[in-house]
């Protein structure tokens, strides 16, 4: 019996050291590294590198004094126009507001299938006025659009705004209507998780747009966060 009360209060010490040593180790984490710690909620984290964002209507009413304050993020590609009558709502006033920072935009144009080309450049030149524009145009590339379509859409950009523009994909869609006729472009690739994108042919993507779940003050709902491959940099999209 003596014995037993000896290797039970024994227990209850090595309990409790290993106890407070696990508390001061956390305590310890928070304190050095404090929002930096990855609790899995969020893709902004310390271990997250993010150079830009892309944004449409859906982001709603933007506070870009808020966003100002986020030093990683170094260009916004904003929506302007889908298909051959859509144009985004919002379009405007993030150009001015994302601009009234000092964060230099891009424009892009969500390609769809169901509409003429011409119809469809006629419709993003209409807003996306060359001397607003920073960065090269974008064309979002979802739908299955022939590739002589494509290419006639971005012929036409080159014509209109000086330099080819960057194609949007998602890994499936981009590999699917696109690979490998246009891997000489410039490609930003969306590929959600930690596995960056993988395209057919030679060359790989620019820019990864790695989340569509990113929290940046200022911006009310969720937006996409990019970053740049190794060998890429923002003077790569610089139309001026």
């Amino acid at each position: 019996m003596k014995m037993r009360k000896i290797n039970s209060f024994t227990k209850y010490v090595v309990v409790l050291l290993i106890g407070v040593i696990l508390g001061s180790s956390i305590t310890y984490m928070v304190g050095k590294y404090g929002n930096n710690i990855d609790c899995g909620n969020s893709p902004n984290n310390a271990d997250s590198v993010y150079h830009g964002i892309d944004i449409s209507n859906h982001q709603g009413e933007i506070s870009w004094d808020k966003v100002a304050l986020d030093k990683n993020i170094q260009f916004v590609y904003i929506k302007a126009t889908e298909g051959a009558t859509f144009q985004d709502k919002r379009y405007d006033e993030n150009v001015k507001g994302a601009q009234g920072i000092g964060l230099p935009i891009g424009s892009y144009h969500y390609l769809r299938n169901t509409s003429s080309i011409r119809e469809q450049f006629n419709n993003f030149q209409s807003i996306a006025k060359r001397d607003l524009q920073d960065l090269i145009p974008m064309v979002d590339v979802e739908e299955n659009v022939a590739k002589d379509s494509i290419l006639l859409f971005c012929n036409l950009l080159k014509e209109c705004y000086g330099k080819s523009p960057i194609i949007y994909g998602t890994n499936k869609s981009y590999n699917m209507y696109c690979a490998p006729d246009f891997n000489d472009y410039y490609l930003m690739i969306g590929r959600y998780g930690d596995n960056p994108p993988v395209i057919k042919g030679e060359g790989h993507y620019n820019i990864w747009q790695y989340s569509e779940k990113g929290k940046i003050d200022g911006i009310p709902k969720l937006v996409d966060l990019d970053r740049f491959h190794p060998d890429f940099k923002l003077s790569n999209l610089k139309l001026k």
